[in-house]
């Protein structure tokens, strides 16, 4: 022992060992006691003990990829009947493994019923004549003496490989069923079950001897019907077996809301590279669940879009995107801004994926501050008022910490606080609404009222009398360029598309539809000029300050400078 040096050992670095080095007794059991005078080491080493060596043919991750992992690849599924034709097709690699394993026994079968097939075929007195015409035109062709002697005969293959390779995917109901004749949908369904059987029946063989496996999908829904997607992804992402990991990219609704967004990652792109963003990160258990049981398929876009805004209820939803689109000529969509219904005043369990350490997109949150609109007595409380105040207070205190985050209050309600600027519209809408010509007149006095007590009542009846949403609805289909965004609103927006918005391009077209719609010539004249546009000093002389182009563009320009 005293005359060991560094020189009499031999280095080499292995990689897929399970052995546990650091451990007395393993290491003791695998290399031995070398102080004491005996070794457990050969001159031949057992990869399957000391891990992969490698060599100069082969590598570390080809080892990983045989031994460690193994995956099956689904692609984007754009042409599954191209793919089922093809000669390495998941239903003929399983052919292939299952020829070594058939019975001798079977395979005599098959080929006596083979021997016994071509010789009928060779029996049919058609055939039989057509062959004695051919060996005749020969023979007076060239003669006797020169001429083959030929006979027509069948002959199929009795190699089981070659029947095998004609096995082919039939239905038992329908006559003539082919995968060319079935919708794009159908032949992906086959072809994914297939893909996933594939793996499953190697595996069952013992063909495969990596410990792991990988079910790759890329971009699964690709003509899958919407219930397909969700089924799909249950029953593979959600419940693969042990040892198996499932990785799907996705752009679907559907498969995102039956997915976890504990088993998620996003990526969005930066500025020449791509982040991975997860975004259960850092957040409580039952938060995640809360999450993961209220993200459904409609609302599940958030983890899509650029931006996000989120409203309370059905009347925000259906207007706002409307009051976008008329009054500054582009879509939320354009803008890459998600509108979300939460249907309640539960914001945070949403917002609070949006942080530095989750999502990083901005979140908007547009809500009530539900202050009565008539005076409330000494002593008295109005709860709605105090849980609005308490909102605000929340939202304030997270957007100091968050930047992706912030609230936009209307000072009532969302019905009561669109009234002043919009009269006529709320008037064509009482006429919408009601029959009675002497309760009309009244309504309509109310609504040009400065008094917040009378025409928020008329505002509040309207909702009340139609229903929140269909009064949306109905108020959706008179509103025109020339509607009064509420500037909270206008502000949400403009937090939520602050990204986008750098573009100048978005305010050009808000520009050109404000030209066109309320004919500012001059304003029209300036964006066709050939020389840089100083953006702001137009806005700044536009003839209509007062519109809800020219009043997002002033909210933008000075969020921005």
């Amino acid at each position: 022992m005293d005359s060991l040096t560094i020189d009499n050992y031999v280095s080499f670095v292995t990689c897929g060992s399970d052995i546990h080095y650091l451990n007395d007794d393993e290491y003791e059991k695998i290399v031995g006691k070398i102080e004491e005078g005996y070794s457990n080491l050969k001159e031949k080493l057992d990869d399957k003990i000391y891990g992969y060596i490698g060599s100069e043919k082969h590598n570390n991750i080809e080892f990983i990829r045989k031994q460690l992992v193994d995956f099956t690849y689904i692609n984007a599924l754009r042409d599954a009947v191209y793919d089922m034709k093809q000669k390495f097709n998941p239903l003929m690699t399983m052919l292939r493994q299952l020829e070594p394993r058939v019975k001798e026994s079977d395979k005599e079968k098959v080929r006596d019923l083979v021997k016994n097939i071509n010789g009928a075929i060779g029996g049919v007195e058609e055939v039989n004549a057509l062959g004695k015409r051919i060996n005749r035109k020969i023979i007076e062709s060239v003669g006797n003496t020169y001429s083959p002697d030929i006979v027509l005969k069948s002959e199929v293959s009795d190699d089981i490989k070659e029947i095998f390779r004609n096995l082919k995917l039939k239905s038992n109901t329908m006559k003539g069923f082919d995968l060319d004749s079935l919708g794009l949908g159908s032949t992906n369904i086959i072809y994914i079950a297939l893909k996933l059987l594939e793996y499953s029946f190697i595996r069952e063989l013992d063909e495969i001897q990596a410990k792991y496996l990988l079910l790759l999908f890329e971009e699964p829904e690709a003509h899958l019907h919407k219930h397909i997607q969700m089924s799909l992804f249950d029953k593979t992402g959600l419940n693969a077996d042990e040892g198996v990991q499932v990785i799907m990219t996705t752009h679907s609704d559907n498969i995102s809301a039956a997915s976890k967004i504990s088993k998620m990652n996003i990526l969005k792109k930066e500025n020449g590279y791509s982040r991975v963003i997860q975004p259960a990160l850092g957040l409580h258990e039952n938060d995640v669940r809360h999450i993961e049981r209220y993200l459904d398929s409609k609302r599940s876009e958030l983890l899509f879009s650029k931006s996000v805004i989120l409203v309370e209820g059905d009347a925000e939803e259906i207007l706002i995107p409307v009051m976008c689109k008329k009054c500054l000529g582009l879509t939320l969509d354009e803008l890459g801004i998600s509108l979300i219904n939460i249907g309640s005043v539960g914001f945070k369990n949403i917002y609070q994926l949006f942080n530095p350490l989750r999502i990083n997109k901005r979140c908007a949150v547009i809500t009530d501050m539900d202050e009565p609109i008539k005076p409330i007595g000494a002593g008295s409380q109005d709860n709605a008022y105090e849980r609005g105040k308490n909102r605000r207070s929340e939202l304030e205190k997270e957007h100091v910490g968050n930047i992706w985050v912030d609230g936009f209050f209307s000072k009532h309600t969302f019905e009561v606080d669109m009234v002043k600027g919009n009269e006529g519209y709320l008037k064509k809408l009482i006429e919408k609404t009601y029959v009675d010509k002497k309760a009309i007149e009244e309504k309509k006095s109310s609504i040009d009222s400065a008094d917040v007590t009378k025409y928020g009542d008329v505002a509040l009846k309207l909702a009340d009398k139609n229903g929140k949403g269909w009064n949306a609805v109905l108020l959706s289909e008179i509103i025109d360029a020339k509607f009064y965004i509420p500037q909270y609103i206008l502000d949400a927006i403009a937090f939520a598309a602050r990204e986008e918005l750098k573009n100048v391009n978005y305010i050009h077209t808000i520009l050109e539809y404000y030209g066109k719609v309320f004919s500012d010539i001059s304003i029209i004249e300036g964006l066709n000029t050939s020389e840089k546009i100083d953006y702001k000093e137009m806005v700044k002389d536009a003839k209509e300050q007062n519109t809800s182009s020219i009043r997002f563009l002033n909210t933008w320009l000075g969020v921005n400078g």
